[in-house]
């Protein structure tokens, strides 16, 4: 007597591995207080100001910034969205204070010499 689960081990373990997967980013959703909180992995204290950036026709960029709090500590995030006719990206890059500084150090720098 077969059992079919063993029969089709390699796909079962395969639909455990996505399902888990789903199941940690639901539950960070709820954990993290929203969609974009999870993209982040930290909490969105505050957001203090978006730029929209000059694109080509039919797409638009804006960069967003945002406070974040991850256990305790406190993050920049950024967040880059993409929009054009049929398609909408949001790529979250985060930062530590460390690297924010030196982020804002370059931009300073980059905007002096113009």
């Amino acid at each position: 007597m077969e059992i079919p689960f063993f029969e089709n081990w390699p796909n079962a373990i395969f639909a455990a591995l996505v399902a888990g997967f789903f199941l940690f980013f639901v539950c960070n959703i709820f954990r993290r207080g929203g969609f974009k909180a999870a993209m982040f992995d930290a909490k969105i204290q505050s957001t203090i100001g978006d730029v929209n950036v000059t694109s080509p026709a039919l797409t638009s960029q804006t960069l967003k910034v945002h406070v974040l709090d991850r256990n305790g500590e406190k993050m920049l995030g950024i967040e880059v969205i993409s929009k054009s006719a049929m398609s909408y990206q949001m790529l979250p890059i985060v930062l530590s204070q460390t690297q924010a500084r030196a982020l804002a150090s370059l931009l300073r720098v980059g905007t002096a010499s113009n």
